[in-house]
């Protein structure tokens, strides 16, 4: 017997929440949260394409332009080196916008979701105690 049935409080476990998958499919199915999918969808994607297109553009262009890349920027940073230091401001670029992005568009709308989810949860608790009560038990009416 866990914890939570004993009504000793924790989470229950998801063998006991009997009503959770049918919440979570209602907020799947949710507007909001098929637009933070694709919004958090799109962001990954455009990510991706600058970071790997940053490293490929350097990597070409140390394969096809040495010349280029072997040219003295001051004393003896060239411009490989200068990109080649690029690619961590970069990366830590498309982190700050990771970092802005959840907090500006995901986390506002993860919070509302959150909240419809728990206040479904809290109606569906109340409505089965609700149902409990009203319904007449066997033992309180046995014949002697």
């Amino acid at each position: 017997m866990s914890r939570h049935s004993m009504g000793l409080g924790g989470p229950p476990t998801p063998y006991e929440a009997g009503h959770e998958p049918a919440d979570r499919h209602l907020v799947s199915r949710h507007p909001a949260y098929q637009s933070l999918r694709r919004n958090h969808r799109r962001f990954g994607v455009r990510a991706t394409a600058v970071a790997v297109g940053g490293f490929l553009l350097y990597v070409l262009l140390s394969s096809f332009a040495p010349g280029l890349m072997n040219t003295s920027v001051r004393g003896h940073l060239t411009v490989g080196l200068a990109l080649g230091l690029g690619q961590f401001v970069l990366m830590g670029a498309i982190v700050w916008r990771y970092l802005v992005h959840m907090r500006t568009r995901v986390t506002p709308v993860v919070r509302g979701l959150r909240g419809l989810a728990r206040h479904h949860e809290t109606a569906a608790r109340e409505r089965a105690a609700f149902e409990t009560r009203r319904a007449p038990r066997e033992e309180e009416f046995r014949s002697w």
